[in-house]
């Protein structure tokens, strides 16, 4: 697979040469041209898919000389990983809840914005799921994301226990990441396999649900519209 294991999804570079090409992004223009990159690399990407992108593709796509790339970023791996960062974290954060929202509303916020975001970003996802089959180190680092987003469910998860607001039979961790996965799954079988055609707030709602039932919150929030 040309490009495909090279490790680390990098270019081998000392950190203070890709710290130097990054630093060409102070400017406003050269803010336009790097952001110009990476818009026109994702379009690329999610049209030819990784392997059979190349770095003519991307320029072509962002009208601007095949040299200029290199001032940027070193090869196709580096832009990518630079997407994967940028779009999993959005997947992977949700939006600070308002003052005085209930666990319950946390809960639904963040299913929420989980299936939102994925819908948004399905197209590049589904490619970034192609891309940690065959490379560690991307798959290294999207798992990654992904414990640390799950211990962050377990520590939010921890927090209700003490609260007396979730059954304190369960494992934090175990309900977390079981949990967590089916949110996914939902989110992929909608937006990038598009199994299901829910509306958003319909899955939400019923995600929502599950999330509190089998955290054993029933009694934490019952408007009669939930009922």
């Amino acid at each position: 697979m040309p490009n495909a294991s090279r490790g680390s999804f990098g270019d081998g570079a000392p950190d203070a040469e890709r710290a130097q090409r990054r630093g060409t992004g102070r400017t406003a223009r050269g803010r336009e041209k790097r952001e110009l990159l990476l818009r026109a690399a994702r379009t690329v990407f999610e049209r030819e898919g990784f392997l059979h992108t190349r770095i003519s593709d991307i320029c072509d796509e962002a009208g601007i000389s095949h040299g200029s790339f290199y001032t940027y970023f070193s090869s196709k791996e580096e832009i990518f990983q630079e997407l994967i960062d940028d779009i999993e974290l959005d997947v992977l954060t949700p939006e600070t809840s308002p003052a005085g929202a209930d666990p319950f509303d946390r809960i639904e916020a963040a299913n929420r914005h989980y299936l939102e975001a994925v819908r948004k970003h399905a197209a590049i996802l589904a490619v970034i799921e192609q891309v940690v089959t065959f490379d560690q180190d991307a798959r290294t680092t999207r798992d990654a994301r992904e414990m640390a987003f799950a211990a962050a469910l377990e520590r939010r998860t921890r927090e209700y226990q003490d609260a007396g607001l979730v059954d304190p039979r369960l494992d934090a961790r175990f309900a977390a990441r079981a949990l967590g996965a089916m949110v996914h799954a939902v989110a992929v079988s909608m937006f990038i396999e598009g199994l299901e055609e829910y509306e958003i707030e319909q899955a939400t709602e019923q995600l929502t649900l599950l999330w509190t039932n089998a955290l054993g919150m029933g009694g934490a929030r019952t408007p009669p519209d939930r009922l």
